[in-house]
């Protein structure tokens, strides 16, 4: 293994010109003695060995210096930068005070007011103060690009009455939603560096010296390393056991797993259909793995299509939907490591608590002859070389994957088999990393399919809303799908703007009933934040018995909690 700290890399470098020297002072020593001085002792304390933790982050994370959470393509470690009022674990949907250190709702949830930790500063050295929250959220308002959330479609004031407290003022009554989104989510900005910048997705720190309230601070930033160091001024810095955290580039999936099977690194967050093989067995003691299956894997169908968009796409995508066996593609896709997804969309078991009753048997394996009805009740004739067509147009369709993305690739290959097996084509295309991130949030939805990895959260609204909610379509946003149905919205305000149990589980059965009988997107496989690390030199992971938080380091806030809890083995 390469060492794993800069003090190790540094002593080997220098041991030839140690043994050099060492005549020379033993000969120093003798003459101090002889003049009646005192010879060095040899028995100081060795200086403490720096603990370095390596982390293989995707590779998209490095396109440019943004380094602010709003940039389009925020840069790997920003979670160690910048921090969010609350921590809200998806796993228990728990919450846990950060730069809010308490909150309180008003009586009818219309109103929510933080308070705001004191003592904190900036990086620095200036004060952290209520004024930067609100002005985190009021830079939002101004500029929607950065609401990649939404998270002004709820709310209505954002104000700070004193200088230790901040209210958040709905529209309407809201609930749970509020926390996860405006809270959990958020990353709080310096006013004293951002209130000049403008459009914060725009901002770029030229000095490569961005301003935050962290555990770290960044250190050194090019194309193929991003490298952070503790910041000594942290407000809990007690808990940062971990002296420098370091981003090395990989420019896919196998390059990463390599390092990560030769323990070149700590930490990763990267798919492998031969995890257990080529990680686990490499060093069955430290290396581990665990996923949290809290997410969706599958394929976003844009909606301002012709031919499978909207009210008229609907028999094509609800053919697509009946010719899937999900169980089948989640098998090939994750070598079994995942299940295939319900069409409803749900993650379960996870949420088997609000599944609808009435999809309790739905099926996930493939009804071809269903498939086939749909299209044909649509007016679509099979062709002499077995695809449909209509109008004379054949039924042909592009699903666009990323290169590298082993499991996307794999599904995408069975998802084309299984379409032809009932007369519909699809043709599979690969772009590279950064410009699928690029086709994802330009707001053009230039694209017919792609596959989508789409964030859970604590409950099932979180997915619903982020990826069904009209108000996050466009540039930035997390509607890749361009869902637009007063439906579907009025069900997630109902949900969102009530704390009665039994109301909320009736609006997510009401957007389960949508996504069957529509299929905006078609869920194949429930999906884990996937997450692989070593206890060889650092102790302290999440996992199965103990899951306080997401363990993949592309999952923020989550990785910010993860290192704070890490301590370096001795």
């Amino acid at each position: 293994m390469a060492p794993n700290s800069f003090s190790q890399v540094q002593t080997k470098g220098k041991a030839r010109s140690f043994m050099a020297l060492s005549g020379l002072l033993i000969v120093f020593a003798m003459l101090l003695a002889a003049c009646g001085g005192t010879p060095a002792s040899n028995s100081s304390t060795p200086a403490a060995k720096k603990s370095v933790l390596k982390i293989a982050a995707q590779s998209s994370d490095f396109t440019q210096a943004g380094l602010n959470p709003y940039n389009t393509h925020p840069d790997a470690g920003l979670s160690l930068l910048y921090e969010t009022l609350l921590f809200n674990n998806v796993n228990d949907g728990s919450y846990a005070p950060q730069l809010a250190s308490d909150y309180k709702w008003n009586s009818d949830f219309s109103a929510v007011t933080f308070t705001i930790r004191q003592n904190v500063k900036w990086n620095d050295g200036q004060a952290f103060s209520a004024d930067d929250v609100v002005f985190t959220f009021n830079a939002l308002k101004q500029y929607p690009a950065a609401d990649s959330f939404g998270v002004w479609g709820s709310l209505k004031d954002v104000s700070s009455p004193d200088a230790s407290s901040v209210v958040f003022t709905f529209q309407k009554p809201y609930s749970q939603p509020a926390l996860e989104q405006a809270a959990g989510k958020v990353y709080i900005i310096p006013k004293h560096i951002f209130a000049s910048a403008g459009d914060p997705t725009k901002f770029v720190s030229s000095d490569n010296k961005p301003v935050g309230t962290g555990p770290y601070m960044l250190s050194k930033f090019q194309p193929d390393l991003t490298v952070y160091n503790k910041n000594p001024n942290y407000w809990q810095a007690d808990k940062v056991k971990v002296d420098q955290v370091q981003f090395p580039e990989y420019k896919d999936n196998p390059s990463a797993l390599l390092a990560l099977a030769k323990g070149d690194v700590d930490m990763g967050g990267y798919f492998s259909p031969s995890l257990k093989t080529d990680f686990v067995a490499a060093d069955p003691t430290n290396h581990k793995l665990f996923f949290d299956a809290i997410n969706l894997y599958g394929i976003c169908v844009n909606q301002k299509d012709s031919v499978v968009g909207g009210a008229a796409g609907l028999p094509v995508r609800l053919a697509l939907s009946a010719a899937l066996d999900r169980q089948q593609i989640a098998g090939q896709a994750t070598a079994g490591l995942e299940d295939g997804a319900s069409p409803t969309g749900l993650i379960l078991p996870t949420r088997k608590d609000w599944l609808d009753p009435a999809y309790a048997n739905i099926p996930a394996t493939a009804d071809t002859a269903k498939a086939e009805k749909y299209l044909t009740d649509a007016g679509y004739t099979k062709g002499s070389d077995g695809i449909y067509a209509k109008g004379g147009k054949r039924l042909s369709l592009e699903l666009r994957s990323v290169v590298g993305y082993d499991d996307w690739n794999a599904a995408a290959k069975l998802v084309a088999d299984q379409a032809k097996a009932v007369g519909i084509e699809i043709k599979n295309t690969t772009v590279a990393e950064n410009d699928y991130y690029t086709l994802r949030t330009d707001g053009k939805y230039d694209y017919q399919m792609m596959f989508c990895g789409m964030v859970g959260g604590s409950t099932p609204y979180d997915l619903y809303n982020n990826y069904l909610n009209s108000v996050n379509i466009g540039a930035n946003k997390v509607n890749f799908t361009a869902w637009k149905d007063d439906q579907t919205d009025k069900l997630l305000q109902t949900f969102a703007t009530t704390a009665d149990p039994a109301t909320q589980k009736q609006a997510i059965a009401g957007i389960e009933k949508i996504v069957v009988e529509n299929q905006p997107f078609l869920a194949l496989w429930n999906g884990a934040d996937y997450a692989e690390y070593s206890t060889k030199n650092f102790t302290g992971w999440p996992d199965a018995t103990n899951p306080y938080a997401s363990g993949s380091p592309n999952t923020g806030p989550d990785y910010e909690i993860v290192i704070l809890h890490l301590q370096p083995v001795a």
